[in-house]
């Protein structure tokens, strides 16, 4: 089974990154993350300013707060009298390490970037769970959806609220919202007694999750009609992959690559099925994952070539540097060479980074997206769209190509600190963006938005029929022109 490596093996603390060896840096590569919660991400407040004070530093604080700005991937975005404010600002407050890991979680909200953050030990274990593909919950995936305009009151266009923008994307079969009818694309308006009208994804998945066999009350709204259900969380199994055969083709539904066996069942649903004639890789609402399982993915695809690559925080004796690294797959491995930005010459290490799988996939692909597939999703659509190993169908991506390495060890109360380090570009150079003020995203060799009120995978979803008719037409017997009939008859 893929794994990460040791937590003790992984990133050391960057505030000390200067000093660490190339083997050191190497290793935190299983850690390089890129998902995207799809929610409000852009210009989020600072905290407010305050005068420095007499109150002692907190170690554990300034761990977490130069781990961030040692390594985020814009230092420009800090001046240096604001990190000299942020380094004193809640001496004050901070009585003890569980104070500190909160208080840098806060102060790392001066960068604007949703995606750096302190992610303290209960949260932690959560994403454990979730990358063994187990989580204590009631089921349901969700998503943000733009708010529509509004047409009537308390009511947008579709008859849904004005304040929640939180919506069902999935419902996991045999699970607690399985069982009491909730549906995808109903909108979450309330768990317990909160309104849902400011959260983020995570922030409202926080509050649906919980012990195993406690309860919890969640509106759902659709049409303008709300429902409150009462359900009991339990631990929920959640496959990364679900396939099916349609027409004789295999359809691959991948809807996460935070698990850490993504890449193996994606492997293990194409060899279950050898009789398929082409593939459909469902990338739509993967809001992404390890760039590991991303790569891996893509190397049952592709016998050889670039897969991407990264422009990447890492200083120099002090001095604000950039490695840049591009990530080749060959026959045996997938291997990174990174050089120092402005030293084209220089090599710093050429190693393997992963292993890849064989290259089991010779037949016809097609890529389904949509604007929530996002980050490592996009990465692995670039990957093989560049490489002409599929053809893409679906709706301009989500636009987030930035990623965050995870320091998982040696931080105050078990906490973990993600900071955005690098930017990744396909193999063809393309950025797809920020996920905030500069969305860009990939735009398929077809564009095919879903048609209204289609489901996912219904009869109903056109882009699904769009990619089973590619697939038909591009594995269907060769007519022969009338030229090469009449020599024959002749």
């Amino acid at each position: 089974m893929a794994s990460l490596r040791s937590i003790n093996e992984q990133q050391e603390n960057p505030e000390n990154r200067n000093d660490s060896s190339a083997h050191d840096q190497l290793q935190t590569r299983d850690l390089l993350y890129g998902d995207a919660d799809l929610s409000k991400q852009a210009n989020l407040a600072r905290p407010a300013e305050s005068k420095a004070t007499s109150c002692p530093d907190s170690e554990a604080y300034l761990k977490l707060l130069n781990g961030a700005i040692n390594s985020f991937y814009e230092p420009e975005r800090l001046s240096s009298e604001q990190i000299a404010v942020l380094k004193t600002k809640y001496n004050c407050s901070i009585k003890s390490d569980a104070d500190a890991v909160k208080y840098a979680d806060e102060a790392l909200k001066v960068f604007g970037d949703p995606y750096t953050d302190v992610i303290p030990a209960s949260e932690a274990k959560e994403i454990e769970r979730a990358e063994r593909g187990e989580t204590t919950g009631i089921g349901v995936e969700i998503s943000a959806m733009p708010k529509k305009e509004v047409q009537g009151e308390g009511q947008t266009h579709n008859g849904q609220s004005e304040g929640s923008n939180i919506i069902i994307r999935r419902v996991i079969d045999g699970t607690p919202a399985q069982l009491a009818g909730m549906k995808a694309g109903e909108q979450i308006v309330k768990v317990n007694d909160e309104l849902i009208d400011t959260e983020t994804v995570e922030e409202t998945a926080k509050l649906i999750r919980g012990d195993v066999d406690t309860k919890v009350r969640v509106t759902v709204g659709k049409n303008g009609e709300n429902r409150e259900i009462e359900l009991t969380r339990q631990v929920i199994d959640t496959p990364a992959v679900k396939s099916e055969m349609r027409d004789g083709f295999l359809h691959l539904q991948v809807t996460t690559f935070s698990q850490i066996d993504a890449s193996e069942e994606v492997q293990q649903a194409i060899e279950k099925n050898p009789e398929a004639k082409g593939y459909i890789l469902d990338l739509r609402n993967n809001p992404g994952g390890y760039v590991r399982e991303a790569l891996q993915t893509g190397s049952l695809f592709m016998s050889a070539g670039t897969m991407l690559s990264t422009k990447e925080r890492a200083d120099v004796d002090g001095k604000i540097s950039f490695d840049i690294s591009t990530y080749r797959l060959d026959a045996e491995s997938i291997k990174m060479n990174t050089i120092q930005e402005g030293k084209p010459g220089v090599e710093k290490y050429n190693e393997t980074v992963f292993d890849r799988h064989r290259d089991i996939v010779d037949k016809p692909v097609v890529i389904l997206v949509n604007d929530h597939s996002a980050s490592a999703s996009e990465l692995l659509t670039g990957a093989l769209k560049d490489n002409n190993e599929a053809y893409v169908i679906g709706t301009q991506t989500y636009g987030k190509g930035i990623g965050q390495n995870q320091t998982r060890s040696n931080l105050p109360e078990g906490s973990w600190l993600k900071v955005t380090t690098f930017k990744y570009f396909t193999p063809n150079g393309t950025w797809v963006g920020d996920a905030a003020s500069n969305k860009i995203g990939l735009t398929p060799h077809l564009v095919v938005p879903l048609a209204e009120n289609a489901e996912l995978n219904s009869s109903a979803d056109n882009q699904l029929q769009a990619a089973l008719a590619h697939l038909k037409q591009a594995t269907a017997p060769k007519q022969a022109s009338p030229e090469v009939l009449a020599k024959k008859e002749r």
